[in-house]
């Protein structure tokens, strides 16, 4: 009896649960066309510290034309200049407040801000509130130092790595934004909508980023698949089939380019 009794709360729960999920609005995509990286080129002090100067610029999120973040029901900017006077259209508009984002980079790479070097934050952060633009004290003149004017920018992330000796691109080929909307426990997001910096580059097989393709590799790549940690790992050089995804269709690839003796 005690396990029908367990069993009926947790159906209840989920049933609860999915009912929540399926009353909180989903956010709209962002608006891609609207986005723009800026990475000027570092500069370095005759103390050898370098500064660095790079900022991705997010001018319009997934906003209405009279500048209300709204769902994905949404119809669109051309479809509500086309209204003829009197006439209106029906989509949900969202609470500011409950909105945060997350970046992410070349394979859906979720970038953390950690507090050492973002002073906005106390602990390391990905999802960050929308909010964060109006600054400490409420208001858009009131910004924090990495954002504003909807704005991000970065401490210490560049692409312009030619001249710094053991500085790693911040990315090779994109840089994408996620939002959220969380109403209590619950949280939907958006599709991740990506500006396209650099042309795709060739995935080349190592994996492990030893400055070699061999077995390792292949276990590396297994290990991910799995959801088993690797580190250095790169999963762009793993993308051997060109679908922007990870699976046993690269793993087959790399065998293969091992056994066929392809690797460059």
């Amino acid at each position: 009896m005690k396990k029908i009794s367990l069993l009926l709360v947790m159906l209840l729960a989920y049933s609860l649960n999915t009912v929540a999920q399926s009353t909180v609005p989903v956010p709209a995509d962002p608006r891609g066309d609207m986005f723009d990286w800026i990475d000027r080129q570092p500069y370095q002090w005759p103390d050898g510290t370098w500064s660095f100067s790079s900022e991705f610029d997010i001018l319009i999120w997934n906003q209405d034309l009279n500048g209300n973040f709204v769902a994905n029901d949404y119809p669109g900017w051309e479809a509500e200049s086309e209204l003829a006077e009197g006439e209106t259209l029906e989509y949900t508009i969202l609470d500011r407040d409950k909105l945060s984002f997350s970046l992410f980079t070349d394979m859906d790479e979720i970038f953390t801000f950690d507090p050492v070097e973002y002073e906005e934050f106390e602990v390391p952060t990905t999802h960050v509130p929308m909010t964060i633009f109006d600054g400490p004290n409420g208001d858009a003149s009131s910004t924090y130092p990495h954002f504003a004017w909807d704005c991000i920018h970065f401490a210490s992330q560049t692409n312009n790595v030619e001249n710094i000796e053991g500085k790693d691109p911040f990315f090779r080929w994109r840089i994408g934004v996620q939002v959220h909307y969380t109403v209590g426990d619950v949280t939907t997001s958006s599709n991740i909508v990506y500006l396209e910096v650099f042309p795709k580059p060739a995935a080349n097989g190592d994996v492990n980023l030893d400055g070699k393709v061999s077995i390792a590799d292949v276990t590396a790549l297994t290990d991910f698949i799995l959801g088993v940690d690797s580190t250095p790992f790169s999963r762009l050089n793993a993308d051997l089939v060109d679908d922007s995804k990870l699976s046993i269709a690269d793993v087959t690839a790399l065998i293969d380019m091992i056994l066929n003796g392809t690797v460059e």
